[in-house]
């Protein structure tokens, strides 16, 4: 990927690329695999911020925050088998929807939307790296463990010390 650049000219996708990439829900998610493989989740991704995009180019001034968050919730619900609880997607959505909105508004608004990123943790837009299946980490794990050594103690416990 191109090296990021958060200017005047940065395309909306991206400023919500750097919105889901300060979500926990959605890190966690990709940090636990559980849209399948990287090159999977990193599509849903795609398609999830260009959806979201495509939503608030069509709604204009007649945009909707509870639509983003319905697209975010299902995609999440359907694409990530994660079912949120709490009302973050619909935080993300307000303010995916207040920043759109002061973005078309002028170039002072432009900077305004900058300056709120900037002070976010991570100012860039979401990637995915290949996550390592947590089945091959338990094997790996396993496989260890075989060189440890065990020993039976009197109560019916058994002590697990290394070699």
């Amino acid at each position: 990927m191109s090296i990021f650049i958060l200017n005047h000219d940065t395309d909306f996708e991206h400023i919500i690329g750097v919105l889901f990439n300060n979500w926990t829900a959605l890190k966690l998610a990709v940090e636990h695999g559980m849209g399948g493989s990287s090159a999977i989740m990193q599509s849903k991704i795609r398609d999830l911020i260009k959806h979201v995009h495509d939503s608030l180019l069509k709604s204009g001034v007649n945009m909707c925050w509870t639509m983003i968050s319905d697209i975010i919730e299902d995609t999440m619900d359907f694409g990530f088998d994660v079912v949120l609880e709490d009302a973050s997607a619909e935080e993300l959505s307000k303010h995916i929807c207040e920043l759109y909105c002061i973005w078309n508004q002028s170039l002072d608004g432009r900077q305004k939307v900058i300056d709120e990123l900037k002070s976010l943790p991570i100012v860039i837009p979401i990637q995915i790296n290949p996550v390592k299946p947590i089945r091959e980490k338990q094997k790996s794990d396993d496989s260890s463990s075989s060189s440890e050594e065990s020993e039976p103690c009197e109560d019916g416990w058994t002590v697990v010390k290394h070699k």
